[in-house]
């Protein structure tokens, strides 16, 4: 398959748009087109039920006939990670079910998905499309076990990937008691090896939040690498593309890091690794715009920590009682520090940036309104008919205490036709907290009573979940919580939503391909977390640029 680039830029799903009012444009849900993804083929996953693959089955080209041939299974290899709340310390850990179920086999080597299973522990999304194939690049990261690189295609809009090949893994080593919640320990070479456990070890903090831009003919992903004391403060990784043409990953190395374990302490990125310069505390790219032979590209600057120097009005508080957090681990967060913007850069040759400056109409790092926009921390831009662009973001604010920025999806435009770098400047938010494109869900301030958000979403939905109640596990809200319909933790994106990566799907329809928990962090279920979805949205006819 031959994936085509737009531009010099090729990057995250290119839409455009005609000239929105003031309120900006009317979106509208396609009804019933909301669905959790799953994923045929590809690295282990928390649930399936397939047996035994066909020797002839089709999917037959590069990891994926290499996968057949190194793990032939036996007829039943069904397994289902849930559990997961533990009962009792251990090991063992009576009543915590079994969390890495089947992740390994009999020979201690990792087993592979067979079949069509649900996209867990997949997250952070970075989506393109070629005709009707869209071809995806997604974070894989079995909590405290692994994290690499993941990419899929799609016929039907993102509902179902078909597996492509994993690259940039950490290891290759098994869980030593698959029943630890926690995976204090791996199995290095048959040896107990600390793990979860142990701060000089890698858990699930490998390479993330890839993106793929092509620069002046130069195809790259770029990662953030997330090592202690590398995260949000290291330039990104980059590793070229040999083979973008069809977004095929097999010119990467198997392991993104040199001997995780065997070689004692913390992993190197492994040699051929390269870094940018002029981006300034990076965690993500939200996307590129060619102009010329100049690319300007939009990224998440975050700085760990930073706003201890602001007034004590400006820090965020512990999160109130009636937050979702709270409410599903009984206390509430401590307050978090981290400052986000969103910056603007050039490049003419990928690796080298130059900064432009901030974004400006966004998020404001100083609010601790439980409706404002105080992190900003994923999403993608899209360009509109009219030569402005547009964004979907994923974010947050003290009511989450986390800079990742999960609790709602929203939407956003440029005030200026893109003529040059400086017109990625100024924004306006059109779907903020109130107002939102997809939520998790509602909680309400008794003291009003006020709901947060206030209105319903765009996508207004409940129960969407493929898996069973057992398996969602439920918490049970105190008495007062006020639970939105259907319950608390009724949607497989009830805890977080985040990294909206909209593509155009005709002159109406655009998709969005995003991230989702069932709980506000893996830790709370790990058998039902870090997921994939994708709904579609209608805007006026001809307000998205066809390309």
């Amino acid at each position: 398959m031959k994936i085509t680039f737009f531009g010099a830029s090729a990057t995250v799903a290119l839409l455009a748009a005609a000239p929105a009012t003031a309120a900006g444009p009317t979106i509208s849900y396609v009804p019933n087109s909301l669905f959790q993804s799953v994923i045929k083929d590809g690295p282990w996953t928390l649930h399936e039920s397939a047996g035994k693959r066909d020797r002839d089955d089709d999917d037959s080209r590069g990891d994926r006939e290499r996968d057949r041939r190194d793990h032939d299974s036996p007829a039943n290899v069904a397994h289902d990670a849930s559990g997961i709340v533990p009962t009792t310390s251990g090991p063992p850990y009576v009543g915590s079910g079994t969390p890495y179920a089947g992740y390994c086999d009999a020979a201690g080597r990792p087993t592979v998905n067979h079949g069509y299973s649900l996209m867990q522990p997949y997250y952070f999304p970075f989506v393109r499309r070629d005709g009707h194939v869209l071809q995806g690049f997604f974070d894989y990261r079995p909590r405290n076990q692994q994290e690499a690189t993941v990419s899929a295609t799609s016929t039907d809009w993102g509902i179902s990937w078909t597996f492509e090949s994993k690259k940039l893994a950490l290891n290759p080593y098994c869980p030593w008691d698959p029943t630890d919640p926690d995976n204090l320990n791996l199995s290095v070479n048959g040896l107990q090896t600390a793990y979860g456990s142990s701060s000089a070890n890698a858990a699930d903090n490998g390479l993330g939040h890839s993106v793929v831009l092509r620069v002046n003919g130069v195809t790259r992903i770029y990662h953030l690498n997330r090592a202690n004391g590398h995260i949000d403060s290291d330039p990104l990784v980059v590793h070229t593309l040999h083979h973008a043409e069809d977004g095929s990953l097999s010119s990467l190395p198997d392991y993104g890091y040199v001997s995780p374990l065997a070689s004692g302490g913390y992993p190197t990125l492994e040699a051929s690794a390269l870094a940018t310069t002029g981006l300034q505390n990076p965690d993500a790219i939200m996307g590129a715009v060619a102009l010329g032979t100049t690319t300007t590209v939009v990224y998440v600057e975050k700085t760990l920590n930073a706003d201890t120097s602001f007034p004590k009005a400006q820090q965020c508080p512990s999160t109130p009682a009636y937050a979702l957090t709270n409410l599903v681990n009984g206390k509430p967060r401590k307050a978090n520090h981290d400052v986000i913007a969103v910056r603007v850069a050039t490049t003419t040759d990928g690796i080298n940036f130059v900064d432009v400056g901030v974004a400006a109409g966004l998020n404001d790092p100083t609010t601790v309104a439980l409706n404002g926009l105080r992190w900003l921390g994923s999403g993608s831009i899209l360009p509109l008919s009219d030569g402005r662009y547009g964004m979907f973001f994923g974010a947050g604010n003290c009511l989450d205490n986390d800079s990742d920025g999960f609790h709602f999806i929203g939407y956003a435009e440029t005030i200026n036709v893109v003529k040059q770098p400086s017109d990625l400047l100024t924004w306006n938010v059109i779907n903020a907290l109130d107002n939102p494109i997809l939520s998790t869900d509602t909680v309400t301030d008794p003291a009003g009573p006020r709901p947060y958000p206030l209105n319903p979403p765009v996508v207004n939905v409940s129960g969407k979940d493929a898996l069973t109640p057992a398996q969602v596990a439920p918490f049970v809200p105190p008495a007062g919580a006020n639970p939105p319909p259907g319950g608390y933790t009724s949607n497989f994106f009830s805890g977080r939503v985040y990294d909206p990566q909209p593509v155009y799907t005709d002159e109406r329809t655009v998709t969005i391909v995003f991230a989702g928990y069932n709980t506000p962090q893996p830790s709370n279920n790990l058998g039902d977390y870090r997921t994939i979805g994708r709904f579609q949205l209608q805007f006026p006819a001809g307000y998205v640029k066809r390309f």
